[in-house]
């Protein structure tokens, strides 16, 4: 079930990190790089953020997690984290459909590791295409994609 997650309670900062710590993890061994800044992010952080939260629920687990920054008619989608063991199960899609459709009136960005073929073809699903390419850091090359 998805549904907006209060990310200012505590207990839910704490299910967000851990959904993100493990796939983060899986992700830096995907793209060869280790240094994830949401690696080393902690629930302080999460109740901090001024990112809007959705979250897709699984047998009373947090399966998959999705934030955004909404500033005028842009929406920036800041994570998209699935926990491993719903990887290719569509939480990943619901999560992104459902943002995309409730705000169709957005320009819609995101970024993510050009190896992260995973999530490339994710969002070219969701009509999403590469406009730039940024060296980021020693071996990494960020992509940043648009929905057209």
């Amino acid at each position: 079930m998805l549904q907006i997650l209060e990310h200012q309670r505590v207990d839910i900062a704490r299910q967000i990190v851990a959904v993100q710590i493990e796939a983060y993890q899986e992700e830096a061994r995907l793209i060869g790089f280790s240094d994830i800044p949401q690696l080393t992010e902690r629930k302080e952080d999460i109740i901090k953020s001024k990112e809007m939260f959705i979250g897709e629920m699984i047998e009373r687990k947090l399966a998959g997690v999705l934030s955004f920054e909404k500033e005028n008619e842009r929406l920036t989608i800041c994570r998209l984290v699935v926990r491993p063991r719903y990887f290719r199960k569509g939480v990943g899609s619901r999560l992104l459909a459902y943002v995309l459709q409730r705000y169709s009136e957005c320009e819609c960005m995101v970024s993510t590791a050009e190896r992260n073929t995973p999530a490339i073809k994710l969002y070219e699903a969701h009509q999403f295409s590469i406009i730039k390419r940024t060296a980021a850091a020693d071996n990494l090359v960020l992509v940043t994609m648009k929905r057209d």
